[in-house]
């Protein structure tokens, strides 16, 4: 469906860990879908493993894609640099995972187990978007794409179809 209501020269964004993001970036490029970069978010503060069965999971994968190979997509590569020190952006992200105030909760515990640092929403909406575009999140969760979108002067549309996310 993301597919179908892309804009041409429109881009996707896909997050995943090792569970679902090489099936799911497999299925894009099946889909017709032209990959773009994969970005690793590294996550600076991970939560540990407790069983100490695997390795710690310090990094999730994001796919950039647009929909097809001759997209005129948009790339904002000198707003990027300046998170950078001016250098061109990398494909490794250094972002925390949320804590503290960022850290949506409900009766003291967190809100949503998944839920995405603001900073890490700010990169992907400010480097291939323009104000007064539309974002789409169709998995809105707490609704961090959401409220970086608005920050940044971008439209969005969130769909959620757990009401207790909706309503958090």
């Amino acid at each position: 469906e993301c597919r179908r209501v892309l804009k041409d020269d429109a881009t996707i964004w896909v997050i995943g860990s090792y569970h679902n993001i090489f099936r799911v970036g497999a299925i894009l490029q099946n889909l017709g879908f032209w990959i773009l970069n994969d970005i690793l978010w590294i996550k600076t503060n991970p939560m540990p493993n407790f069983m100490g069965t695997r390795f710690n999971n310090a990094h999730e994968t994001m796919i950039w894609a647009s929909k097809n190979k001759e997209s005129k997509y948009t790339f904002h590569y000198k707003a990027l640099k300046v998170f950078n020190d001016d250098l061109q952006m990398r494909s490794d992200w250094h972002i925390p995972i949320c804590s503290g105030d960022e850290r949506i909760k409900h009766n003291g515990q967190k809100a949503h187990s998944t839920q995405k640092p603001e900073e890490l929403l700010y990169r992907v909406i400010l480097s291939t978007s323009n104000a007064g575009d539309l974002v789409l999140d169709p998995f809105s969760g707490s609704g961090t794409t959401a409220a970086v979108a608005k920050k940044l002067q971008r439209n969005f549309i969130g769909i959620e179809k757990e009401e207790f996310y909706v309503n958090i």
